[in-house]
């Protein structure tokens, strides 16, 4: 069950509520961008720097090209797309920083998480006074 109170000294419309950012709705966090472009960038980098591994005695010798193409491809592609997600997750977050920072007491509001216990989830709310 869900509920809100709205106060406003004048009648808005539903539809100009979310565009306007200075009326409190939080930017996108970036967090969903940083952890997927951390994880597509480590692992395309693993892929990259063990790709040497395909030229060695440890893969059969008739495999070893296929191997080494396989690995420099799905690296490189993983690694092409991992940094710009965290690039703009990076920018992102400090966008959203700067929203916290800007509407304290909203951010306050924002505060909510869900943190696990012994017999399942609580839900949190973080707040300094």
């Amino acid at each position: 069950m869900s509920a809100a109170v709205t106060f406003a000294s004048a009648p808005v419309l539903a539809q100009e509520h979310g565009l306007d950012l200075s009326a409190g709705k939080p930017p996108p966090t970036g967090t969903g961008m940083l952890v997927t472009g951390s994880i597509m960038t480590g692992v395309g980098a693993v892929n990259l720097l063990t790709s040497p591994l395909c030229k060695t005695s440890m893969v059969p010798r008739d495999t070893q090209d296929v191997c080494l193409g396989t690995s420099l491809v799905i690296g490189g592609a993983l690694t092409a797309v991992g940094v710009p997600l965290l690039l703009v997750g990076i920018s992102r977050h400090n966008n959203y920083v700067e929203w916290k920072r800007q509407h304290r007491a909203l951010a306050a509001l924002t505060d909510v998480s869900i943190a696990p216990t012994r017999g399942g989830a609580a839900l949190t709310w973080n707040a300094s006074f």
